[in-house]
């Protein structure tokens, strides 16, 4: 094949250098090595995506503590990228400094009671809670607390819609939303991003893992489970790779004569 010019496309997705340095350092200081750094929502999609999904069209949110990471595939392929420095970390913020509780107790609040959808009919409804000693707080109004979380998640799926939009890549999707991470496990999640996003969308669930799926079955753990399946096809690829003292030997065997 004769040519003059090559050319390719490629996504490049790029980070902070000295924020992965404290990382790997932490990570060395436990007595292990960093083989290679993997970016969240590569690892979540290649554990809640079949190659069908990737082929039609797919967005992936992965609704960490403190970022929100997410990933459009089409035609099989990487097409965009996308990280918001705003994730559970900050719902929780919000609760403690809007019913102005303690940050453990607004942690609480939002794993027991929280919930993504507004509803005015429970505005005047109130809830007791106590403190960590057990001591009686102020009355949580219920309504209020709803409305500080869904205000809060809106915002994150309106800069995920505009910033894909940007890219053209709404009308691709042809696969749906896919909800990962901590942030997934909130109550109606889902049909708040429907609703801000226009398109379907499912609770992210794993599709590579054996043996005691239900328990890892949880958007939570899909990350890791695409670092184990990411891991796993690099070794693959670099078994299956022949080295290059074998390359030589066959080279030379095939020209000596035996």
């Amino acid at each position: 094949m004769l040519g003059a010019r090559l050319e390719v496309d490629v996504h490049v997705v790029h980070g902070h250098l000295n924020r992965l340095q404290n990382a790997i350092r932490a990570v060395k200081g436990m007595q292990l090595e960093v083989d290679e750094v993997v970016f969240n929502g590569l690892a979540a999609s290649l554990a809640v995506l079949s190659p069908a999904q990737k082929e039609l069209g797919a967005l992936v949110i992965d609704i960490g503590a403190g970022t929100t990471d997410y990933v459009v595939y089409h035609g099989g392929v990487i097409k965009h990228t996308g990280v918001l420095a705003v994730g559970g970390d900050h719902v929780t913020n919000d609760l403690a400094f809007g019913l102005k509780v303690p940050q453990g107790r607004a942690e609480q609040l939002k794993i027991e009671n929280g919930h993504a959808l507004m509803d005015e009919s429970l505005a005047g409804q109130k809830l007791n809670i106590t403190s960590e000693l057990g001591l009686p707080l102020n009355p949580i109004n219920v309504g209020h607390l709803r409305r500080i979380m869904s205000l809060r998640l809106e915002e994150i799926f309106q800069l995920i819609a505009q910033d894909v939009e940007q890219a053209e890549l709404l009308e691709y999707l042809r696969a749906g939303v896919f909800l990962c991470g901590g942030g997934a496990r909130i109550s109606e999640i889902a049909r708040l991003a429907e609703r801000v996003l226009d398109l379907p969308v499912t609770i992210g669930k794993t599709t590579c893992v054996n043996g005691l799926k239900s328990t890892l079955d949880q958007p939570e753990f899909a990350t890791a489970i695409g670092l184990v399946k990411f891991g796993s096809l690099k070794h693959r690829r670099v078994e299956a790779r022949p080295s290059l003292v074998k390359n030589l030997k066959n080279v030379f065997g095939r020209l000596l004569p035996r």
